[in-house]
């Protein structure tokens, strides 16, 4: 006799947060919840380098919380000193990638925590040849 109440309550609950989340989602809230999760004490940082984006080719962008312009979210494939490849998110805060050069990442997870603007020669030869494949 309890378990149908139950039942519905939890049924009500998954909704809500599938309906939230998506919400969230739609309001440009992933992209800072997935940094946000990259960031737990477990993910090493590790340094990245990866070509600067191409201009326009965001996954998405927000409204800063001021009203006052966007911030840009940018997936790019970066690889490290050893040879290793994966998908980082990158946020530009203010202002869109001109696609000029490369960028040094400290990487925490699927996250670039900081990242600068280098020359392709500052990155490991095996970075770049990684990313050439």
């Amino acid at each position: 006799m309890h378990r149908k109440p139950l039942a519905a309550a939890l049924a009500l609950l998954s909704a809500a947060l599938v309906l939230g989340g998506n919400v969230l989602l739609d309001a440009g809230w992933g992209s800072t919840l997935r940094s946000i999760a990259d960031r737990v004490p477990s993910n090493p940082e590790i340094a990245m380098w990866a070509p600067a984006p191409e201009p326009g080719s965001r996954a998405s962008s927000y409204a800063v919380a001021t009203g006052a312009g966007a911030n840009y979210v940018y997936l790019v494939d970066a690889a490290d000193d050893r040879d290793n490849v994966r998908e980082l998110q990158l946020i530009f805060f203010g202002r869109e990638s001109d696609g000029e050069g490369w960028l040094e990442i400290e990487a925490r997870g699927g996250s670039g925590v900081r990242y600068r603007a280098c020359d392709a020669a500052e990155a490991p030869a095996a970075a770049r040849g990684a990313l050439d494949r």
